[in-house]
Parts: structure tokens; sequence; C-alpha cells
């Protein structure tokens, strides 16, 4: 019995450990969030992750409530490109705002600005540096995509004064993310 709630113990410590493997990494030329912050699942929490989801012929690299280890918080992030995830240069596929977008959301307070929704706005390729194999899961098969694109990203920051600002940056994302399909 004692092994079964040391094995039981161990299951439950990996599975809610935080993941290192899958991340995305954003770096802001300028504006209020300048410099490179890298974002990771949150530990624990079910609704924190980083995918690559394969659709009708276009790829959406999509993640939710990632975090930096200091704490900072992106809300959502989604980039669309044409075509399955397999390495090489992708074209991007536009929508009515531009080819993907992301929002940050001050959950703590300590930051200058209430939200930031931002849509990258110039379009430009994504390229997939790696792909690993597919492993086998009970219902699942999934797989690690990484790459990276560079874009212009069109800000609109609401402070916390209610007040807006538009700017435009320039970013550079590098991603690592799960990719899964059904068997």
């Amino acid at each position: 019995m004692k092994h079964l709630y040391i094995l039981l113990f161990l299951c439950t410590t990996a599975a809610f450990s935080q993941s290192k493997k899958h991340f995305i990494t954003i770096t802001f030329s300028d504006g209020p969030l300048q410099g490179t912050h890298t974002f990771y699942p949150e530990k624990g929490n079910f609704a924190s992750q980083a995918n690559i989801e394969f659709f009708e012929g276009a790829s959406n690299v999509n993640a939710s409530k990632l975090t930096t280890e200091s704490g900072f918080q992106v809300h959502y992030i989604n980039r669309y490109f044409l075509g399955e995830p397999t390495v090489g240069t992708h074209q991007p596929k536009p929508s009515t705002s531009g080819c993907g977008s992301l929002n940050f959301i001050d959950l703590k307070g300590n930051q200058t600005y209430d939200r930031i929704n931002g849509d990258f706005t110039g379009c430009s390729t994504t390229k997939i540096t790696k792909v690993t194999p597919w492993k086998e899961g009970v219902v699942k098969k999934r797989r690690v995509v990484s790459g990276e694109f560079e874009d212009t990203l069109t800000m609109e920051i609401r402070m916390d004064d209610g007040s807006k600002n538009t700017i435009t940056s320039n970013v550079k994302v590098s991603f690592s993310v799960n990719q899964s399909k059904m068997k």
C-alpha cells in the first residue's frame, strides 16, 4: 500500500510539474514590454499551454496563460501560417487584422497598463526549425515543433487610468510547442 501512495505521489508530481520543453520567447524592440521575455506553461494550470494546431490547410501557433519565471503572464498569443508544420519557411495566413494576435492583462495590478492587445500586422514568414517524430500516446500522437518569426506588432495599450495609446514595435518570437492529433 505504501508503494501505491508513493507511485500516486510521483505521478501527480509529474502531471503538475512545469515543463521547460514548451515555451514562447518574445523580444520587443521598444514599448512598455521592451526586452526579451520567455514564457512557460504555468505549473498546475491545465489552461496554461503552448500548442500548434493544423486545420483546413493552415497552422496556428497558440498559447494561453503562459508565465515567465518572475510571474509575468501572456494571456494569449496566436500566429497563423499556411501549410502543415514542416521544417522550412512558411507563408503567413492573413486574417482581418493581420496574421495573429497577442494579449497581456495586468492581473496582479503591478504594471502601468491594464491591458495590451496586439496584432501581428507585418505578416512575415514563419520558419520551422525542428519537428520531432510523432510519439504514440493512448489517445493521441504528439510531437514538438520549434520555430521563429519576426514581425511588426501594433499594440493598443489601455493604461491604468483608462487612457489608450497605440504603438508599433518590432518583435522576434521563437517557440517550442506541442502538436497533437488523434490516432
